[in-house]
């Protein structure tokens, strides 16, 4: 009985609220209500309508500058690269339009793309690990110099590609090694590489271009079972930048660096990739991007560096450095020698 009274007492008590509430609403309250409402709603449109309008002034800054560094890009890269040969190495994800822009960066600065490799999935999926493993003392014969003994096989394996790109004989065709080199790459039980532009000639030097940031929204949290795969797949890519680096005159790393699961972060934190590797942030602007010719000129010149706006970058912008002729002639400086020799 006592709790059917309570329960009765209740009800009365929520109708005689929802009575009073509609009384007011509908009495001298009402109209102060509405206009405070209306008010706050009035408020809210303006903010959104300045936002919009902010952003697409900020957009159309971004557009004119980057209209002026594109135009302006010819005259400041030129020369940094005259004469040197660079192979491009494409890894998974890699933004194709980057891809594109980077190489039209190096040739503004001189120098000529011999070819470009794109790396498959197999050389970081945490699967084929042990098949890594196992072709990396496979392979390990015909590298000169070799890494240092008890090397990841990882590093081997980017030493392996490096060699393949840029060992030549004095006449710049690539070695019998480096030949062999890249076809056990792209013809491995699960190919490590594939070739987008078989190369011509033997690379003084050598670009990898890794993708574009996967930094997620505030509401969007990695799985951790992703997180550990990114991180396992991350390493490996770590190590092929160290490997290659160790090839070649110069090398550069070109990424994103907005996040620790980014290549070019995972290269900075590491202490002996970056003292190794040279690396470029912020692929996805265009400022990125026209940094590749100018790093790798002082990657060349036998001083790395960490350029761009992310975490432990050394400066924004590259120095200038001005190189002498490449050890081994590139291509352009052959054909040049066999004309004056015609004539």
């Amino acid at each position: 009985m006592i709790d059917f009274r309570y329960h009765l007492v209740s009800l009365i008590a929520v109708f005689l609220a929802l009575a009073l509430g509609i009384l007011l609403g509908a009495g001298p309250l009402n109209q102060p209500l509405g206009d405070q409402l209306t008010g706050q709603v009035e408020e809210l449109r303006e903010d959104r309508d300045r936002l919009r309008t902010e952003l697409e002034v900020s957009e159309a800054e971004r557009e004119t500058r980057d209209q002026f560094l594109d135009e302006v890009a010819p005259a400041t890269l030129g020369s940094r690269l005259e004469g040197r040969s660079v192979a491009v190495v494409v890894l998974p994800a890699a933004n194709e339009d980057d891809v594109a822009d980077v190489r039209l960066r190096l040739e503004q600065a001189g120098a000529t793309v011999t070819g470009q490799v794109q790396v498959t999935e197999a050389w970081t999926d945490p699967g084929t690990a042990t098949f890594r493993s196992s072709f990396a003392g496979q392979i390990l014969g015909y590298l000169d110099p070799a890494p240092q003994d008890g090397a990841d096989a990882g590093v081997i394996l980017g030493t392996a590609l490096g060699q393949a790109l840029t060992r030549g004989d004095v006449d710049g065709t690539l070695t019998t090694d480096a030949e062999t080199l890249l076809e056990l790459l792209v013809s491995a039980e699960d190919p490590l590489v594939e070739l987008t532009e078989e190369p011509g000639q033997a690379a003084n030097a050598t670009v990898v271009v890794a993708p574009r940031s996967e930094a997620t929204g505030p509401e969007e949290t990695p799985e951790p079972a992703d997180v550990e795969t990114r991180e396992q797949r991350l390493a490996e890519e770590v190590a092929l930048a160290r490997g290659v680096a160790a090839t070649g005159e110069g090398t550069v790393v070109v990424g994103s660096a907005a996040t620790e699961l980014d290549l070019i972060s995972a290269v900075r934190a590491d202490a002996d990739a970056a003292q190794a590797v040279t690396t470029t942030d912020s692929i996805a602007e265009l400022t990125g991007r026209l940094s590749v010719p100018m790093a790798l000129a002082v990657d060349i010149s036998g001083e790395v560096g960490h350029y761009g706006v992310g975490a432990e970058a050394t400066a924004l912008v590259p120095p200038a450095v001005y190189l002498p002729p490449p050890a081994v002639p590139g291509p352009e400086q052959e054909e040049a020698a066999e004309t004056e020799d015609a004539g």
